[in-house]
């Protein structure tokens, strides 16, 4: 299990930081528009949404010596590794237009990558194991790797951006210039040094799926033929009425959580007003948290129905977002508490949603005779990823609209106020 769950933890760390520093990185670093990049990051998921049903029926019918789910973690590795590498070399100099393009063009490649991966990485899983408690302790250790993964992605990239803005200030006092020319400067190789973060994460992505791909082994026993047709099993999907509730459910959590990684940073640096360690002890306290409760949650599973769980965690994370909003009152330790509670309950709703979906292809092979796992989550996936293009679009949009300015290291009320929304309210 601990090696299934490595490629989570590798894709979990590139998705946080695409998620929480990418938006960020074009709009204060490059001078990309917020409207801009929004639609970038909005087209490409759009685009790639495509991909991912096509995923699951290439791989419920892949025949290989090696299986039909492992080989596409190592044909999605190098292009998932790529594209993230690029995505953090943009030039400042360029015009709008190739910044766009820039932008759009490598985010497809590494969405694609993703699907590539993640899609038969999912259903393995459900293969791999039948009994209920089994498949709650499988999806745990993948959620859980994965919500470590995000903790790296949260901290780390602090660190080595904060070390190289550090060095880069002293650096430029040492030469005598002014303190404010010196932040200047240090702010400027935070944007450069954001290409070395890209190059170290890269590695550490390949590595977790190689070991993914070498550790696992998919089970010899015989399973139930997919449908012929992509059609037919897309549509399977949409026959089945549990799976027709879960995936509305599981649309609106991840738009939810979308919206709140994309916006955490801007909350935190811009409407809060916290800065240097807080910044990041906020973010690690938050995913501490959801690791943590992972093991809680699956124990508490072999005691309650999973969609008891997922409502208990939906509405622990709603009432710590409206929470946030006092934190201009109460201060930094209502900060911590409301991120605390937010992560207990994220760890709730991640174990639950994905321990559900082997029971939802089971209910369905049972009715049609035909075993799709694929398929299942392929829509599973593109669901996911509409949600992340409504967010990022709609959070870039957001900004542009509520009028924050690019690289400014205030911004107007307006643009808190809508920060505020955005995080909290919506």
């Amino acid at each position: 299990m601990l090696l299934y769950s490595m490629s989570g933890f590798g894709i979990g760390c590139a998705d946080f930081i695409v998620a929480v520093y990418l938006l960020k990185y074009y709009t204060d670093h490059v001078a990309l528009s917020a409207s801009l990049a929004g639609v970038a990051l909005m087209i490409g998921k759009l685009l790639d949404g495509v991909s991912d049903p096509i995923m699951g029926f290439i791989s419920d019918r892949t025949r290989t010596r090696w299986g039909r789910r492992r080989p596409w973690f190592m044909v999605g590795a190098a292009p998932f590794a790529l594209s993230f590498i690029a995505m953090f070399s943009a030039e400042p100099g360029w015009s709008q237009l190739q910044l766009f393009l820039w932008l759009l063009s490598w985010n497809v490649l590494f969405w694609s990558a993703q699907t590539v991966i993640n899609v038969p990485h999912a259903a393995l899983a459900g293969e791999m194991v039948e009994q209920h408690d089994e498949r709650n302790a499988i999806m745990g250790w993948r959620e859980g790797m994965q919500q470590l993964g995000l903790l790296v992605g949260a901290s780390a990239p602090l660190l080595v951006l904060g070390s190289l803005q550090d060095a880069a200030v002293d650096g430029a006092l040492a030469r005598g210039l002014s303190e404010q020319a010196a932040q200047a400067v240090g702010f400027a190789a935070r944007g450069e040094a954001h290409g070395v973060m890209a190059w170290q994460f890269a590695s550490l992505v390949f590595v977790g799926v190689l070991l993914a791909f070498l550790g696992t082994r998919e089970p010899s026993r015989p399973r139930t033929p997919p449908r012929e047709s992509i059609f037919g099993d897309f549509a399977d999907t949409f026959r089945s009425p549990p799976f027709r509730l879960f995936i509305v459910v599981f649309l609106f959590e991840q738009i939810a959580s979308g919206l709140s990684a994309t916006l955490v940073l801007y909350t935190i640096r811009d409407w809060w007003q916290f800065a240097g360690r807080h910044e990041m002890f906020l973010i690690m306290v938050y995913l501490l948290a959801a690791v943590a409760s992972i093991p809680i949650w699956v124990r508490v599973g072999r005691r309650m129905e999973k969609v008891q769980i997922f409502a208990i965690g939906s509405f622990i994370s709603a009432a710590t977002l409206l929470g946030a909003t006092l934190v201009p009152l109460f201060g930094l330790g209502l900060a911590y508490a409301g991120l605390i509670g937010s992560g207990f309950g994220v760890g709730a709703r991640a174990v639950m949603a994905m321990s559900t979906m082997p029971d939802i292809i089971d209910d369905d092979e049972e009715r049609t005779h035909t075993r799709k796992d694929g398929a299942y989550f392929g829509v599973w996936n593109l669901t996911r990823k509409l949600a992340r293009a409504v967010t990022i679009g709609g959070a870039g949009l957001g900004l542009s609209l509520w009028g924050y300015q690019e690289g400014a290291l205030e911004q107007p009320e307006s643009a808190i106020r809508g920060i505020m929304w955005m995080f909290s309210i919506i």
